[in-house]
């Protein structure tokens, strides 16, 4: 099987359609079609079907295109670091990192890698922990931190970090418990992402309790920048807004009555990392205990700001 007719595969599976493909890689369609009827061929079942508008991948074509990403990525890691060479391990590594965390750790990782391994090509993939573990599956990343990752087989995990999840409010000047109760927590709607929502609800079903929500929405950003204007209450990671909470922009509370947390854990495919990729995990898990001794990911302490009077806990309050 040509290395040819898998890199054309895999371009008609993402595209969707041997026509977008055939100009994306330069190849006249007809030649383009002989390559995957080649693989076809070989392997002795269908992998696409032909629609009216483009293709479809079969079962055993999504199965194959796995397969052919990890084979791609796999020549690509030992072409570029045959031609490299030079000190230190070298080529390109794709890292996947939450939304939550990215901001906190991308710059600092970026420096280092620099500064150890100028020969690393280092990409950061920003995703929730759902989509990078089927990244990380389908070879297209090869080390990403997960958010209290499902188990699979095929992946090796290691636990990095623990930290606590925490109400979140626009600043308030007067209250009179640095706790939210359950009963607070219950009545409260929130801005949540779907994966703190399903988290959160996790560890709280055994209480009965479970999060009120007034919007889900995937943008830590724009949760942040609504709290910044005053309006809405969020529960979160409290590394994702240590520094507004810290700068007193922002409210932090515990929950009481219960433990949220969320575990981080690196994750990569068996014993698939290259030499570029043990580096990068290595230069991540530093970066990532730098911030854990400036206490970035540490509970918040007994002199935070207030939980507000029940009379002013309303979205859009001051």
């Amino acid at each position: 099987m040509e290395l040819r007719s898998i890199e054309a595969f895999v371009r008609v599976a993402e595209l969707g359609s041997i026509t977008r493909a055939s100009r994306d890689l330069g190849i006249v369609q007809p030649a383009l079609s002989r390559h995957i009827q080649r693989i076809e061929s070989e392997i002795g079942t269908p992998l696409l079907v032909r629609l009216p508008r483009g293709v479809q991948l079969t079962f055993a074509g999504r199965r194959f295109l796995q397969h052919s990403r990890r084979i791609l990525q796999e020549v690509a890691r030992a072409t570029e670091e045959l031609h490299l060479g030079g000190d230190g391990p070298a080529g390109k590594v794709v890292v996947g990192i939450s939304p939550t965390l990215s901001p906190l750790l991308a710059p600092g990782l970026m420096e280092r890698s620099a500064a150890s391994f100028p020969g690393i090509k280092l990409t950061i993939v920003d995703e929730f922990t759902r989509r990078l573990q089927v990244d990380v599956l389908n070879g297209q990343v090869d080390l990403a931190l997960l958010t209290n990752p499902p188990p699979n087989r095929a992946l090796r995990f290691t636990a990095v970090l623990a930290e606590p999840i925490v109400v979140v409010m626009p600043r308030q000047s007067r209250g009179v418990s640095p706790v939210v109760t359950l009963d607070e927590l219950a009545s409260t709607p929130m801005l949540v992402t779907r994966g703190i929502r399903a988290l959160v609800d996790e560890q709280l079903a055994s209480h009965g309790v479970c999060l009120e929500v007034d919007v889900e929405i995937d943008a830590v950003e724009a949760i942040r920048r609504m709290l910044l204007r005053g309006r809405g209450v969020s529960i979160m990671p409290i590394s994702a807004f240590r520094k507004e909470i810290n700068d007193g922009l922002l409210t932090g509370l515990a929950v009481g009555g219960v433990n949220l947390s969320r575990t981080i854990m690196l994750a990569h495919i068996g014993d698939q990392l290259s030499a570029a990729g043990q580096a990068v995990m290595g230069l991540l898990r530093a970066e990532i205990d730098a911030l854990a001794q400036r206490g970035i990911f540490s509970a918040l302490s007994d002199n935070a700001a207030h939980w507000p009077q029940p009379q002013e806990r309303t979205l859009g309050a001051a």
